[in-house]
């Protein structure tokens, strides 16, 4: 059963979900100021509709690869064996970009189909003028802005993926057929 289903690939997948959601649910909450509740709504929906709309366009353009690269992708998503990191290393950051791409529309989405209004920015009054450097990057950090708010979420859970990917990588002993 686990030569035709990958199941390793599945519980990975698991654990990278719920990762990515506890992770971008705090960086929301504290970025947008909205509720803890509402942050891991917009999280989970995010990361699954990114999720699902990831493993979409894998079995999209996957034949469409060249030969080498095709078997090199399949090899590590099944299998677990990478063989030229620098081909992942690019396409991790493919990955991140597409992500973030569709989570700050699915948020956009998700607004739309709850009717909600989008979160209006905090108008800073201009009192930080004449109070230096330091005072004015404060002020920057209280205008909640959505797509940096996103980006940092995104950030910050591919951060916590890689680091468990590079601990799975160098604790694990290499695999062999």
């Amino acid at each position: 059963m686990s030569d035709v289903l990958p199941l390793r690939t599945i519980l990975y997948q698991l654990l990278f979900l719920v990762l990515a959601i506890a992770v971008e649910s705090l960086v929301l909450q504290k970025y947008l100021g909205i509720g803890r509740k509402s942050s891991i709504q917009y999280a989970a929906t995010a990361n699954l509709l990114s999720t699902v709309f990831g493993w979409f366009v894998f079995f999209i353009v996957e034949p469409w690869l060249p030969p080498a690269w095709r078997q090199q992708l399949i090899n590590y998503v099944f299998f677990d064996l990478t063989s030229t990191p620098p081909v992942l290393i690019g396409l991790a950051f493919i990955t991140f970009l597409g992500t973030f791409i569709v989570k700050l529309q699915s948020l956009d989405w998700l607004d739309l189909i709850l009717e909600n209004k989008k979160p209006t920015e905090i108008q800073v009054r201009d009192r930080t003028k004449f109070q230096g450097r330091k005072a004015q990057r404060q002020s920057f950090a209280e205008i909640p802005n959505r797509a940096l708010a996103v980006l940092w979420a995104n950030a910050a859970s591919f951060s916590a993926i890689t680091l468990i990917i590079a601990i799975r990588t160098f604790s694990e002993p290499p695999a062999s057929f």
